[in-house]
């Protein structure tokens, strides 16, 4: 295996331990909001990733949390959402002669205001989705807009914090 292997697999661990270990706990309320660390996986995945092998991915990380929610499939659903979604965000944000082969989406190599965007987008698609289906009633749609909201500048902060702090080159 090579190195970029190796360190995906470490930050899939990582990330899904701090979701179930710490930020699960955390419960700011009302109107309950989540703070999502483990999207950040998939959001980090290389480029050149084929799409079958992101949504496979992606199930993989969204069962895992699962699994300790107990949400039946709910956190599976938008991280496979959000795998799907990523082909088409890339292709719409991607610079006109490219992506690199060698390039990763985070701070280090897009820079920061790029990486904010693609993630903010894709965090967006991932919370709605969970919080949506989490009320599953269309009558609650004002709170499930607020829920999404808060979560997702919580999120979204958790995120950048960890960009600055890792400062991952893959």
């Amino acid at each position: 295996m090579n190195n970029v292997v190796v360190i995906n697999i470490i930050r899939f661990i990582i990330l899904v331990l701090i979701q179930v270990l710490i930020l699960k706990n955390i419960e700011i309320y009302p109107p309950y909001i989540h703070l999502f660390i483990y999207p950040l996986f998939l959001i980090m995945l290389p480029f050149t990733t084929p799409p079958w092998a992101m949504l496979l991915m992606g199930f993989l990380l969204g069962i895992s949390v699962d699994l300790f929610y107990d949400s039946a499939g709910l956190h599976a659903g938008a991280s496979v959402l959000m795998a799907y979604v990523r082909s088409f965000i890339c292709k719409g944000m991607e610079p006109r002669g490219g992506f690199d082969n060698n390039h990763y989406p985070n701070k280090r190599a897009m820079g920061f205001v790029w990486f904010a965007q693609f993630a903010s987008i894709l965090l967006a698609f991932h919370i709605f989705w969970i919080m949506m289906f989490e009320a599953f009633v269309l009558a609650d749609i004002g709170l499930v807009i607020i829920q999404t909201i808060l979560s997702f500048i919580l999120s979204i902060l958790l995120i950048g914090i960890y960009q600055f702090i890792a400062n991952p080159k893959y």
